[in-house]
């Protein structure tokens, strides 16, 4: 073990030290309860809590409550209450806010949306966002192949936005300046699917992602474990939290992650630091604020994006190189990416039919990127080459404010949702390339020649900033078992960059873009757990530059349409829904023929498809996720000549299926058996369509085992194996662009984990000022 991993194993074991309580101080002193007199001020209504069995609709009408969002923290809502961001006891959420920003029941949501609770990222050993989304369907995964440090992703054949805690990351496609979110940070990520500006403004109509992080518990918890495995991986985590002080007005969280560990490609490593606190405020039940702050920095070794198709799933009669394989310069080769973060969210209950939010971050990320790409085949062994370097930077600041509103109108009940946002971005990019010797890709010598950064000029080097504000109003307005969710917002978006170097054309670029988009839902929710839907909804991106002619672009419009059903049957913890959906994209920006340095705005894209999924518990001890996706995406106007072709890196058909046991009486209680199967199908490599990304099929297993149930003074600790790709397929997943620029798969990993959690006595009730 070298001095990082000890380094590592102490610090789990410092933070377990430190986190232990002193069991005889605990057992001795008993927390203070502190009874409040009764106060003039009318008492609040609890929230309503849906039963298996509806009401008649004589007494619906009548009781109908008025529905409010809770504001304490989401954990403290109660045993066996769940919130739109707290934790999920299991692999099925029944509540979210992405779709709606307000506390909404899945089930009456009229867009497909999924969630990847954290129970099942702990059950299926998840290691990133990738990992995370690898069985939930219509999502494209790994665009830049199993090496890569960036969670790229693909929604019903578009590019994905990613937010995180509802708030928008900094996202600048020219850069390497972008954020990667650690999923041991993570209570919960959401997929909306289909066109979303009607509430979060410049979107692609594919969908976005929509991360939860953990925050601040009422309950005590203390949580280590060490995860141990291939590539001689070693990492520690600890997440630990509670109420500080003796009445419960302060809550917080520490998160933490640290890792030494190579990768299955030779000279890479995959090492990583990760720490998240966060803190609660509560002074009253109406009232809080949650301070959300995380800081990661990633320094490896190596970097290798893609290998040639020619040497990885084309016939060459040298077969295909290794998972192994490095193509460049061990050396200089090395990534680095740092990362900070911090805001808060603020909440106040005026009375039982107002309440406001909001939520503000700063995010600051740097990229410093030094590599060898591959640019294709000289022969059927040389792989041509080029160095790069990569110095970018990202920040941007984002507020959302929201005012909802819970009356009724006769016999309709509104939750109306009236909001303002604003994000500001800023980037800088220096690009720098220059070709190096050839490699032979079955022989590899290395030690070429590399020039150095100062050696080069830049090829791109430009400042960038984007400034968005929005005004949005939704209103869910329920009557008898239907529910309207209708929304429309308005969007002004600056945006300008300063190119200094040879690309884009040196020059100042502005331009100023205005949209409306919106949404428009209905679900009608039968008594037994049935809800049919549909909806329509609309996105825009803005783009930045002009034509050849100078006529600046217009923004890239969108427009979803869906139908689907959800089945959650009475009685039990399981969902099941389907969609058919069509997209359309218009305005979309393309190569000029006549000057391939510019472009010009011709095309547009259609997908249409299926979807269907299924999660939750059959039986107490079984719990399943299924998925199936079949998607039809076309270029439907092409400049190019490109109509009628598939749109790229978009697999055709996807199927998974995840199941887990777990025995909690006689001779095997305490065990759990898990395996799943994930179906990839042809997907298309480029735009001509010229070639065909094979298909495949992996399998995955895991163990786990309860030693409580061996020993009772061993409570608390658990034991996991998890097995990706378990038949060691060789695959390729995406090529970018072409067949120089292509992504390999993942290879077997097996690691192992141990862990060991507790919990202190419950927080006493919050005394209320």
């Amino acid at each position: 073990m070298n001095s990082k991993s000890v380094c590592l194993a102490t610090v789990s074991i410092v933070a377990l030290s430190i986190a232990l309580p002193d069991e005889g101080h605990a057992q001795s002193e008993l927390p203070t309860v502190t009874v409040v007199a009764p106060q003039s001020k009318p008492a609040r209504r609890a929230k309503p809590v849906r039963h298996a069995a509806r009401p008649s609709q004589t007494n619906r009408r009548a009781a109908a409550p008025v529905q409010r969002q809770a504001v304490v923290p989401q954990e403290n809502a109660g045993a066996g209450v769940e919130r739109a961001k707290g934790h999920v006891n299991g692999y099925l959420a029944s509540r979210s806010a992405t779709a709606s920003k307000t506390d909404t029941p899945i089930l009456e949501t009229p867009q497909s949306i999924s969630v990847v609770t954290q129970d099942q990222i702990a059950a299926q050993g998840v290691q990133s966002v990738n990992d995370a989304l690898r069985y939930t369907p219509g999502v494209s995964l790994e665009s830049f192949g199993a090496n890569t440090f960036f969670d790229f992703l693909k929604l019903r054949g578009f590019d994905a936005p990613r937010y995180l805690d509802g708030l928008r990351l900094p996202n600048d496609s020219t850069t390497f300046a972008v954020p990667r979110i650690e999923t041991y940070g993570l209570e919960r990520l959401e997929v909306l699917k289909g066109p979303s500006s009607g509430l979060y403004g410049q979107s692609d109509p594919g969908g976005l992602i929509n991360m939860v992080s953990k925050r601040p518990t009422a309950t005590p918890h203390y949580d280590v474990e060490g995860t141990f495995g291939s590539f001689e991986r070693f990492q520690g985590a600890f997440d630990i939290g509670g109420p500080v002080g003796g009445n419960g007005e302060f809550l917080y969280r520490l998160v933490g992650l640290g890792r030494d560990s190579k990768t299955q490609t030779d000279f890479m490593t995959d090492d990583k630091i990760f720490f998240a606190p966060s803190l609660t405020w509560r002074p009253t039940t109406d009232t809080s604020l949650t301070i959300l702050s995380q800081y990661s920095k990633i320094d490896n070794k190596g970097y290798q994006q893609y290998v040639p198709g020619q040497v990885s799933f084309l016939p060459n009669p040298n077969g295909h190189v290794p998972y192994s394989r490095y193509l460049g310069e061990p050396g200089p080769d090395g990534f680095k990416l740092e990362q900070f973060s911090v805001g808060y969210e603020f909440e106040h209950r005026f009375n039982n039919n107002l309440q406001f939010r909001q939520s503000f971050r700063y995010f600051n990320v740097d990229n410093n990127l030094a590599a060898t790409r591959s640019e294709g085949m000289l022969s059927d062994r040389l792989v041509a080459r080029t160095y790069n370097y990569v110095v970018a930077h990202a920040s941007n600041y984002t507020l959302d404010n929201q005012l909802q509103a819970d009356f009724r109108t006769g016999p309709l009940v509104h939750k109306v949702l009236a909001g303002f946002d604003y994000f500001n971005l800023s980037a800088s990019t220096d690009y720098r390339s220059a070709g190096i010797a050839p490699i032979d890709a079955y022989a590899p010598v290395y030690g070429a020649a590399v020039p150095s950064f100062n050696s080069l000029s830049s090829f791109i080097l430009r400042d960038d900033s984007q400034s968005q504000a929005g005004l949005y109003l939704q209103d869910q307005i329920k009557w008898d078992r239907w529910t309207l969710a209708v929304s429309g917002r308005q969007d002004w978006v600056s945006s300008s960059f300063i190119s200094k170097a040879f690309w884009p054309p040196a020059g100042t670029y502005r331009t100023f873009d205005s949209a409306q988009t919106g949404r428009v839902g209905l679900t009608y929710l039968f008594d037994f757990g049935l809800a049919p839907y549909i909806s329509y909804s609309t996105s825009f991106t803005p783009n930045l530059g002009a034509d050849r002619f100078g006529n600046a672009f217009r923004p890239t419009t969108g427009e979803g349409k869906e139908i689907g059903v959800k089945f959650k049957p009475n009685g039990m913890n399981l969902m099941l829904s389907a969609a058919l959906f069509e997209i359309n994209q218009d305005n979309v920006l393309t190569a000029d023929p006549v000057n391939p340095f510019l472009s010009t705005q011709t095309d547009a894209a259609r997908a249409r498809g299926f979807e269907f999924e299924a999660r939750g518990n059959v039986t107490r001890e079984f719990e399943i996720i299924a998925g199936y996706s079949h998607i039809d995406p076309r270029v439907t106007r092409s400049l190019a000549g490109n109509a009628g072709k598939y749109l790229q890196s978009t697999a055709l058909d996807q199927a998974s299926l995840w199941g887990k046991y777990t025995w909690y009486n006689g001779p095997l209680a305490g065990f759990g058996v898990g395996a799943g199967v994930r179906y990839v199908g042809d997907s298309y490599g480029d735009a001509g369509n010229t070639f065909v990304i094979p298909p495949y099929t992996l399998f995955d297993a895991t163990l786990s085992y309860d030693l409580a149930y061996l020993r009772p003074d061993m409570k608390g600790w658990k034991m996991q194996v998890n097995a990706t790709n378990l038949a060691d397929r060789f695959y390729v997943q995406s090529c970018l662009t072409g067949l120089p620029y292509c992504a390999m798969g993942s290879g077997r990993t097996v690691l192992g984990t141990l862990k060991y959690s507790w919990n202190a006595d419950p927080a006493p009730p919050l005394i209320t000022k």
